[in-house]
């Protein structure tokens, strides 16, 4: 009961709490039955005109060119009412006319969460519509996402990514989450730890630890519930089975204990 005060507090002293007028946009409400009508008026409304010629829209208006398409929608029901959170994804376009080519390099990634009201969808919260995520200018796949529920009432974005360099591959769950009007990246569990493209052979010993995100089947009472950690498999057999992970009122994020950081050493 005292984190979900402290928790409330922060949000109303921080403006974030869902009070603030949700804005009109001119997709229709009826186009949630029909998602193919949703995604062409969702893609129109965000991005812009259709290139024929790149097969994805164009987001003309932005700060750099944008190639974006469809990616996953996902709908809930919060406080009675269907809510769509919805996911986007693409990529900059480069000065030559292509995609950014290298390790480092993220797709572009569009968040918003939309609601009915009236005949037209409101716009609840969205992220920057173009926010640095995954690498070799591709967002990790649609398969990489689910949408679950943070707290009571509240859900968020999961997503899984993981990333190769000189043998050693590490993986987490990135959580994106509604802060008022504005979706945010929440902090990122680690979830995978392994060494096998330099072990082995006189290389030294290999290890893989491998954990699962879940949520809280028992959520509390506020906006942000516990995460769950659970052991896959691990060259260790003395790991952990399982951590909790709770929401920071003071960093606004989900910060994974030490022991969990700890269990994805050697």
């Amino acid at each position: 009961m005292t984190r979900f005060i402290c928790q409330l507090l922060w949000i109303l002293l921080l403006g974030m709490a869902p009070a603030k007028a949700e804005i009109l946009t001119s997709i229709s409400s009826a186009s949630i039955d029909d998602p193919k009508s949703f995604w062409r008026a969702a893609m129109e409304e965000f991005y812009g005109r259709y290139d024929n010629g790149r097969k994805c829209w164009v987001a003309g208006g932005a700060s750099e060119p944008l190639c974006m398409r469809p990616h996953l929608l996902s709908s809930v029901v919060e406080n009675g009412v269907q809510t769509l959170y919805v996911a986007m994804a693409g990529y900059a376009v480069t000065p030559q006319g292509g995609r950014a080519d290298c390790h480092a390099c993220g797709g572009k990634l569009g968040l918003v969460v939309l609601r009915p009201q009236g005949d037209r969808l409101a716009l609840v919260a969205s992220n920057s519509l173009s926010a640095d995520v995954g690498s070799w200018g591709h967002v990790p796949s649609e398969d990489a996402f689910r949408v679950v529920p943070l707290g009571n009432n509240n859900h968020g974005w999961l997503m899984a990514f993981a990333y190769t360099g000189q043998g050693y591959t590490e993986g987490n769950v990135t959580v994106f989450g509604l802060l008022g009007d504005r979706i945010a990246d929440l902090g990122a569990i680690p979830t995978h730890s392994d060494n096998a493209g330099t072990c082995g052979d006189g290389l030294g010993i290999c290890y893989s630890h491998i954990y699962e995100v879940f949520t809280d089947p028992v959520p509390g009472p506020g906006l942000f519930g516990d995460l769950l950690v659970r052991k896959v498999e691990s060259t260790n057999p003395n790991a952990p089975g399982s951590f909790r992970v709770r929401f920071s009122s003071e960093e606004l994020k989900y910060a994974a204990p030490e022991s969990l950081d700890a269990a994805m050493g050697q």
